[in-house]
């Protein structure tokens, strides 16, 4: 089981592929293993590194509470370990807060930055008093251990379509065995919601100058897709891409398009940076000399 140590803790990663690296950030109680249906499409073009963050899966579960910025690090702590300099990021809902927290501290280690279905955070976030109010919901029937089947059931409503509920897809039964396979802990997941409740990044975001794409499902009923044309609005030159019909797991129901617009988005980086005039590669130059 490939591990590294950083930051205090062990994580668990994995490699596929190969290209220039992209890193994955998985969101709230996710694994490496919950990427499954995107990494084929994307190892078609990049070295793709996909991790368990702190307190779920098979990295180490420390006592909370947990911040993004304290995920950012264990982040950079891989990087270093694996000899990544600096990579194209995509983080997802709690990765993408994460992965704002990382291209803000370590600007020179981000080139292409990809974020999904997140917020900046802070009360200023639309539907910040719900998210709060779901994230004590949550801390109040786990303190006793996991939540129960019935609260799972529910919560998948907000992660999936209807219809791929009713028709229980591939990439659906391939999200829930990955929680089944690898198990969060109880107070891994209440760590990694504080750290969801946390999360301020709003009045930081205009420092950010990578070339930054941000994604969403349109019918997220999860975080707010009114948060990802805050972030567009609020980080210089973003661009923002919204998926009809989907909900926060439009990048694992859909993952063909949502793999297109990323790779479609790397590459128009890349090309930017060979010809001298985009922000990613360039910027880390100047910024690590």
């Amino acid at each position: 089981m490939p591990t590294v140590w950083a930051n205090n803790i062990e994580i668990y990663y994995e490699e596929h592929g190969s290209g220039e690296p992209l890193l994955l950030i998985m969101g709230w109680g996710g694994n490496a293993a919950t990427w499954n249906p995107q990494i084929p499409g994307l190892t078609e073009r990049y070295r793709v590194v996909a991790f368990d963050n702190r307190g779920v899966g098979r990295t180490s579960a420390p006592d909370g509470p947990y911040s993004t910025r304290q995920m950012a690090a264990d982040t950079v702590g891989l990087l270093d370990a694996l000899g990544i300099e600096r990579a194209h990021v995509f983080g997802i809902s709690m990765g993408g807060m994460i992965a704002q927290e990382l291209a803000l501290a370590h600007p020179e280690r981000v080139d292409a930055l990809v974020l999904g279905c997140t917020s900046p955070g802070s009360r200023r976030a639309a539907g910040f008093a719900q998210l709060r109010s779901d994230i004590e919901a949550f801390r109040e029937i786990s303190e006793d251990g996991q939540p129960d089947l019935e609260w799972f059931s529910e919560f998948l409503k907000h992660l999936w379509t209807e219809e791929a509920l009713i028709k229980a897809e591939s990439h659906l039964q391939d999200f829930v065995f990955s929680l089944i396979r690898f198990p969060p802990t109880g107070h891994g997941l209440r760590g990694q919601a504080d750290a969801v409740a946390a999360h301020n990044t709003y009045d930081r975001l205009h420092r950010l100058r990578h070339r930054t794409l941000v994604v969403t499902g349109a019918e997220d009923t999860l975080i707010d897709p009114r948060n990802s044309a805050i972030l567009a609005r609020k980080i210089p030159g973003a661009e923002l891409r919204v998926f009809p019909g989907l909900k926060h797991a439009f990048h694992l129901e859909q993952p063909d398009p949502v793999n297109s617009a990323i790779i479609d988005f790397i590459e128009q980086v890349e090309r930017s940076a060979t010809d001298g005039a985009g922000p990613g590669r360039a910027l880390a130059d100047r910024l690590r000399a």
